[in-house]
């Protein structure tokens, strides 16, 4: 039996709409369900009835939720997203417990026995098991994505020499140091990693259609994987039959093994993708 991953789509009010939840295989479906019948409940004790879960971090007893004081009345531009506080959730037992009560983080994630918090201004920072926090690295953009080991994780860096919307992928070590592998004009972004620790898949816009590319952790020249040969005029009145969908985010991709990984394309349809050859499809199916 394979080892689990979390791959549940964003929590927002529009995600438990009926449409949503009638793209979500029966398996997803449920494990969205469990999830918010512990977390509804715990959030509204610890927070006030206004605050609501949003995102889900990661998976099984290392499992990270956050936490919004409460939705915004109005939608937010696409650099605007709200600062969350932090708890854990188990999915295994449904137990909840406070990790970052202040509404100041954009993502947080396990790596090993320590919790990665990125703040608002794109400082990262780790807190131990006594909560004992220590700086991690700065100019951190996000998708936060740790290694299987839990000894690193890789990230999307803000690289401010060419504007706010230049960024790359990065690998960052537990001792700080910050290691750029894909940097290509534009945003490279949405990195994950492979449960081997050797191989990264990311989403670039450098062909002006975002496509997964894949590299290695010692920052072999990219390769890209979808979408190749397609334009961005080519989606004008709607994408064509070979177009691959990027994911939503890193979190909500899966590796079911070295070569495969399953991700979220928004609207809770996924996709599988072999990173070795670059065939993508439709997941219709889901566990039993």
């Amino acid at each position: 039996m394979r080892k689990q991953f979390l791959t549940l789509t964003v929590m927002t009010l529009a995600a438990t709409s009926a449409l949503a939840a009638d793209r979500l295989n029966p398996a997803d479906l449920r494990r969205v369900t469990k999830a918010r019948e512990s977390l509804v409940p715990a959030v509204a004790k610890e927070f006030g009835p206004k605050a609501r879960f949003i995102h889900l971090f990661g998976q099984g007893q290392g499992m990270l939720a956050g936490v919004v004081a409460e939705i915004p009345a109005e939608p937010l531009g696409t650099d605007e997203l709200p600062l969350l506080a932090i708890v854990r959730y188990d999915e295994s037992t449904g137990a909840v417990r406070m990790v970052a009560r202040e509404f100041k983080y954009r993502e947080a994630r396990s790596v090993g026995t320590d919790v990665a918090l990125l703040e608002g201004d794109g400082t990262l920072r780790m807190r131990d098991a006594h909560g004992q926090d220590r700086l991690l690295a700065r100019g951190v953009g996000g998708d936060l994505f740790p290694t299987a080991k839990g000894d690193a994780l890789v990230a999307t860096l803000l690289m401010n020499s060419e504007g706010p919307h230049e960024t790359a992928v990065g690998l960052i070590d537990l001792q700080g140091r910050v290691k750029v592998l894909a940097d290509g004009p534009g945003v490279d972004a949405t990195p994950s990693i492979s449960p081997d620790g050797k191989t990264v898949v990311f989403v670039s816009g450098r062909t002006s259609v975002a496509s997964f590319y894949v590299t290695n952790v010692e920052g072999a020249p990219a390769r890209q994987l979808t979408n190749v040969g397609l334009e961005n005029w080519m989606l004008f009145g709607g994408p064509p039959k070979e177009f691959v969908p990027p994911p939503v985010s890193t979190h909500h991709m899966e590796w079911l093994n070295e070569d495969v990984l399953r991700y979220n394309a928004g609207g809770g349809a996924f996709w599988k993708l072999n990173v070795r050859t670059g065939h993508a499809a439709p997941d219709v199916g889901g566990e039993p």
